[in-house]
């Protein structure tokens, strides 16, 4: 009796465990209730944040290296908050203060990240790469010193950059425009396309603006004024020159009509859809254009007479493609392992040669085993670095940011039209904190 009744008290969930085994459950249900289980418990959310967003030319690059990256590591989920131009560093600066750190960022070199470090906002990577010596073999080591502050690594250094001045060469040969070779080509050059009804220079008075005024620094003042701009707490005379050039660009015409008001891409789109015939721009410019676009080349910045000792300056650097990993992201078990994994794809020889391939970008990192088929504005940009005798670093590097932003781009239009010299331009930035520490 206490056999047959156990056996009755048995059966049904004998039965129930006989079903389940001879009933197969498809794979895709398999996959989605791991999935599943991998969201709830396991996986990793991690934000990123780069100046390769929006229209930018790295944009779309750089989301199908992320997309990549989440492919082959499913227990991580990339949050990409990028953006474009003027609306990064705001953003980036106010997560920051506002403890909404990223886990990992991209940033150039100078004051903004160096401020960071000093705010303890910022992973010391010097370990992780001693720990992982092919990693850091894999950079040129010439770099290094962008991303080093008191002896401690704190970047990954992977875009190198350049500044020159990208030209419209079908307009430049439709109204037989000599390509400026110095200042006074330049101004030639500015009349005549003024004739013809096309805006000389594509210019505004954003941060990406002054990029013009960081080139004739570069071929006035050299390497020493511009990453050493201040001597005994005052600008160097050489800035105020610089002024004095832009000045006169602006007085016979250079630019356009609007250019107090018009954006980083509005200025950019000016130049591409040839309404403007010159534009001062970075290397990552290159990748906006097509493989095959023959109408636009780059050229060196014109020199300026009476500076022949600069005539073979370029400003020259890293760009916004230096990696970091924040503090929060460090101190954080899971986290920390997700973002080192993230940091090595984003650095990877792969990944670089793909960035040199879809955009023409300079890598820092030893790509030399892929076969790369670069631009042609890139090759003649890493030829225009070799023949180069000095390389000068962009002065927006070696003063607070912030307060280039403000007290110099911000008041370029009070300068140009007259209401403000460049001496109090330049006394009014020192007064509200551009003296970098």
């Amino acid at each position: 009796m206490r056999r047959t009744a156990l056996y009755r008290v048995l059966l049904p969930f004998v039965i129930m465990l006989l079903l389940c085994a001879c009933t197969k459950v498809p794979s895709g249900i398999q996959e989605q209730q791991t999935n599943d289980v991998v969201g709830k418990h396991e996986k990793t959310t991690l934000r990123f944040i780069s100046s390769w967003g929006g229209v930018d030319s790295k944009a779309e690059a750089l989301k199908s290296i992320l997309d990549k990256f989440e492919a082959n590591n499913a227990d991580i989920t990339v949050i990409n908050e990028s953006l474009f131009g003027e609306d990064f560093l705001p953003k980036i600066k106010t997560d920051f203060a506002s403890g909404n750190d990223p886990d990992v960022f991209g940033l150039w070199p100078g004051s903004d990240i160096r401020t960071l470090i000093d705010a303890g906002k910022v992973a010391d990577l010097t370990g992780l790469l001693m720990d992982n010596p092919d990693w850091k073999r894999s950079f040129n080591p010439g770099m290094w010193d962008y991303t080093t502050y008191n002896a401690r690594i704190y970047g990954l250094p992977v875009e190198v950059m350049f500044e020159c001045m990208f030209i419209n060469k079908d307009l430049f040969e439709r109204y037989n425009v000599p390509t400026p070779s110095s200042f006074e080509d330049l101004k030639a050059a500015v009349a005549i396309f003024k004739e013809n009804g096309i805006v000389p220079i594509a210019f505004n008075t954003y941060s990406e603006g002054t990029y013009l005024y960081q080139n004739l620094i570069a071929m006035i003042g050299g390497k020493n004024d511009t990453e050493f701009p201040f001597k005994d707490g005052q600008i160097k005379p050489s800035h105020l020159t610089a002024l004095q050039y832009i000045k006169e660009l602006y007085d016979i015409g250079a630019f356009p009509e609007n250019c107090f008001t018009m954006t980083n891409n509005e200025r950019n789109i000016l130049f591409k859809e040839k309404k403007a015939a010159m534009i001062v721009q970075g290397s990552w410019f290159i990748g906006e254009f097509d493989v095959d676009d023959y109408t636009v080349d780059i050229i060196r910045f014109p020199y300026v007479d009476g500076y022949d000792n600069y005539k073979g300056a370029m400003v020259y650097g890293l760009g916004g493609g230096s990696f970091h990993l924040s503090t929060a992201a460090a101190e954080d078990e899971a986290r920390y392992e997700a973002a080192v994994r993230l940091l090595k794809e984003l650095t990877s020889a792969e990944t670089a040669a793909y960035y040199a391939t879809e955009t023409g970008m300079i890598s820092n990192v030893n790509i030399d085993s892929y076969n790369i088929e670069y631009r042609r504005m890139t090759i003649k940009g890493k030829r225009m670095i070799r023949e180069s005798d000095m390389l000068v670093g962009p002065l927006d590097s070696f003063v607070d940011r912030s307060s280039w932003e403000e007290d110099i781009a911000k008041q370029f239009p009070y300068f140009l039209s007259g209401t403000i010299t460049e001496e109090e331009l330049w006394a009014n930035a020192i007064e509200n904190g551009i003296i970098s520490d």
